[in-house]
């Protein structure tokens, strides 16, 4: 087939371009609106048509060249080709057309909070292994593949996880350990702590030996397979390597600032913190109110989040079990505040029948996935809230990923 002369026109969340070419749409990787690109039909995603740029022939003047040597292979990045405030403009654009496919206008006063310097940021990574005939790597999953690129250097990663890589590598082939499936890095931000789970399939797996060598290998690191510390606001927690944590330590911050600013907690207010994970947001939030009751569902999480709360002297409760199961079981009253961080599908359906039922006279949503964060304010808005406030955060650059946060009151 031969290639397509294609303009995109939009963005579209993922990362690509939304072009349309004798009626019919094509979602275009590696493209800027408003440029004219030569692209190559790579088939169908999500029943659209998909293309990948391979020649710019009238380029953006948001286009600059990306530094890494693995754009454009590596499925890790996808925006690496637009200039930064130019990446925060799209993803502005593509949260404003998700609130409008769900019938919602984005509060114009949205801000966009962008990083200084938007490279180094991820304080986890998470890294297939592949055996060459040379040994042990490891790296990424290669653009919409499963293939793995194996990488040296990676650019959004925090330099001591770049620099770890090796030496997890070159300590398996002195070893000869067979059926190594991927690692899994954390670095403590403010520490020398190196957080690692290597998953493998092998028989007699020498995890002593392993360490032991990784250690010598990196002299400068503290090597932890357990739990390591992530201190923010004159707070401190236990993280493990199963459960969830922000890997964008730096923006994190800027996030919990925001949805805090939202939900302004009072002295004697009690606050519902939904999803709670191991209770950073949990912790925060009782530091301003009377107490946080932290539902949860991972049996880790809850056992993390309930060593959180005593470590930092905090009044937050724990309710293991799902979010729409626990708040059945919770009387109307009980609480005036909720604030919720769901994964990327959302709540279910029964959850935010239930948010309503109890009609809290505030709510703070904060997402990671633009359509689902809309779907889910617009049933709390048939519900009886009213958006107030909205902004978003850019937990991810050079990346599609998008983090957003709403308040949300009872009208």
């Amino acid at each position: 087939m031969a290639p397509l002369i294609l303009r995109p026109t939009s963005p579209a969340h993922g990362g690509t371009a939304v072009a349309r070419d004798e009626g019919k749409v094509w979602l275009v990787s590696y493209a800027l609106p408003g440029e004219v690109v030569e692209a190559e039909p790579r088939g169908r995603q999500g029943g659209v048509a998909v293309a990948a740029t391979t020649r710019v022939l009238e380029p953006s003047p948001h286009r600059v060249a990306a530094p890494c040597p693995y754009f454009g292979t590596c499925g890790g990045c996808q925006l690496q080709h637009a200039t930064y405030t130019h990446q925060l403009d799209l993803k502005r654009q593509v949260v404003a057309e998700a609130w409008a496919r769900a019938g919602l206008r984005l509060p114009p006063d949205a801000a966009v909070l962008g990083m200084e310097d938007p490279w180094r940021y991820r304080i986890r990574g998470e890294f297939e292994a592949v055996a060459e005939a040379r040994g042990w790597r490891f790296g990424f999953h290669r653009m919409r593949s499963h293939a793995v690129l194996p990488v040296d250097s990676c650019a959004i990663h925090d330099e001591r996880i770049e620099r770890a890589l090796p030496a997890f590598a070159r300590a398996a082939n002195e070893l000869r350990l067979t059926g190594l499936q991927n690692l899994l890095l954390t670095v403590e931000p403010a520490g020398r702590g190196l957080l690692w789970r290597l998953r493998e399939n092998s028989k007699g797996w020498l995890h002593d030996e392993y360490a032991h060598r990784v250690a010598e290998l990196l002299p400068d690191a503290a090597l932890l397979d357990d739990a390591m510390s992530l201190d923010f606001w004159d707070m401190t927690f236990r993280v493990r390597s199963d459960t969830f944590v922000q890997t964008n330590y730096r923006q994190m911050l800027v996030l919990y600032r925001a949805a805090l600013d939202m939900l302004q907690p009072m002295p004697e207010e009690r606050v519902l913190d939904l999803y709670a994970g191991i209770g950073t947001i949990s912790v925060a939030v009782a530091r301003g109110c009377r107490s946080v009751t932290a539902v949860e569902e991972n049996p880790r999480a809850v056992q993390l989040g309930r060593l959180n709360a005593r470590i930092n002297s905090a009044r937050v409760e724990y309710l293991p079990g799902k979010v729409e199961d626990v708040l059945r079981g919770v009387r109307l009253g009980q609480h005036d505040a909720v604030i919720l961080d769901p994964p990327r599908a959302g709540c279910e359906p029964a959850a935010i029948a239930e948010l309503v039922r109890l009609g809290a006279g505030r709510v703070v949503y904060v997402s990671c996935e633009p359509s689902t964060h809309a779907r889910d304010i617009a049933a709390l808005v048939r519900g009886g809230y009213r958006v107030r406030r909205a902004a978003i955060v850019d937990m991810f650059p050079q990346t599609y990923h998008i983090e957003s946060v709403a308040l949300l009151e009872r009208s």
